[in-house]
């Protein structure tokens, strides 16, 4: 992929990133006219994707065989656009689908930044830095490019935005391994939230910058290798079983105790911190199935759900769609607890709707996260139903 097109044009390389998302249980976001979520991978084949969707959100978002859907997705830290084609509802594994088309061209939707290469591995360069001040900072290099590249700084207290601005004139001493040992002068080409982009300037010596390109175009040659041999034992790989994922967890010891539904372990730990004092919260990495088989470890039965008394559902699940899984929990398990879904502030009202009509309470907005609105809600909720 060229820095000037930042297009990725390679079928057999589309293919591998996709395959890559799947492996490591990535999720994409798809959108279509008002509709827009992120949807867990579960399969991908020569010529398509699958999506974990339900029959009645798939009808509920007015998809239909060839209409074209925007996809974003993140590999390796580079973000990237593509418009899909939809092929319909099918199944993979017992699970409701929607598949896809895989894309023609996947477009970098970060064409301003200097870097075209992140290798997979962790062990990343590192090196110094200095600043405008003269300042030596410790930092990481996260992407390569022929023009510069981008670090971030290792000390997790260290802000770039305070110690880089724009057009700032740094010097980089960065060991690449071997002889190669790259001192160059760069300007600070861009700030982001963890990363700071530095070009080389004019005064950089050129030979050494040679030297730098051939060690990357090397450096290149060798991650494609061995995404080739991934890609090739990879296989085809569904998302993960159950029995791949840790059983519920206790966070809180505390009555009344509410299960918490959601694959965000910062979620749940947040919400545990803050309302900690107040409810106890057990925790569960949901995928599919019926969900009282998953709390057997904690005395929950058909007709006993144990010490649990609500049942907050994040809009965060590998596989399953919230709505779906509050209907299946009032449905298809009888669950006598009141049951909440979780999510964003966006369209309040129509998530509130949405909620109720698949069997759940209430829609409770918890991004941005507002403590004492939260808890007047759970308790609102715990107190009607006892």
């Amino acid at each position: 992929m060229s820095p000037s097109e930042r297009l990725l044009e390679d079928a057999l390389a589309i293919r591998m990133l996709f395959q890559r998302l799947l492996l490591a249980n990535e999720k994409v976001t798809m959108a279509f006219r008002t509709e827009r979520r992120e949807f867990s991978l579960l399969a991908v084949e020569a010529d398509g994707i699958a999506l974990a969707m339900e029959r009645p959100e798939f009808e509920n978002w007015k998809l239909a065989p060839a209409e074209k859907i925007s996809m974003n997705l993140e590999d390796r830290g580079f973000k990237y656009e593509a418009v899909m084609a939809c092929e319909g509802l099918g199944r993979v594994d017992d699970l409701s689908v929607c598949k896809l088309e895989l894309p023609r061209t996947l477009r970098r939707a970060d064409a301003h930044r200097l870097v075209d290469f992140a290798p997979d591995h962790a062990d990343l360069p590192k090196g110094t830095f200095s600043n405008a001040k003269n300042l030596l900072l410790d930092g990481q290099v996260t992407g390569f490019g022929r023009e510069g590249l981008e670090l971030s700084l290792l000390d997790p207290r260290q802000k770039v935005q305070d110690y880089f601005r724009m057009g700032d004139v740094s010097t980089m001493d960065l060991p690449l391994g071997g002889n190669l040992h790259l001192v160059a002068p760069a300007r600070v080409a861009y700030v982001g939230d963890r990363v700071v982009g530095l070009e080389f300037t004019e005064k950089a010596d050129k030979d050494l910058l040679g030297s730098y390109r051939t060690w990357l175009d090397g450096q290149e040659r060798l991650q494609a290798q061995r995404d080739r041999e991934d890609f090739e034992s990879g296989g085809r790989k569904i998302a993960r079983t159950p029995a791949d994922l840790p059983p519920a967890r206790l966070l809180v010891d505390r009555d009344p105790l509410i299960l918490l539904l959601t694959e965000n372990e910062e979620f749940g730990r947040r919400i545990a911190e803050g309302l900690g004092r107040k409810f106890g919260f057990l925790v569960l990495d949901y995928i599919k199935g019926p969900v009282i088989p998953l709390l057997k470890d904690w005395q929950v039965t058909a007709g006993n759900w144990g010490r649990v008394r609500l049942i907050l559902i994040h809009n965060r699940l590998r596989l399953a769609s919230p709505l779906e899984l509050a209907r299946q929990l009032a449905e298809q398990e009888k669950c006598p607890l009141p049951i909440l879904i979780a999510g964003t502030d966006e369209d309040l009202e129509l998530k509130r709707l949405r909620a109720v009509e698949a069997g759940a309470v209430d829609y409770l907005a918890v991004e941005p996260f507002k403590i004492l609105s939260v808890l007047k809600k759970l308790d609102e909720m715990i107190q009607l139903f006892q």
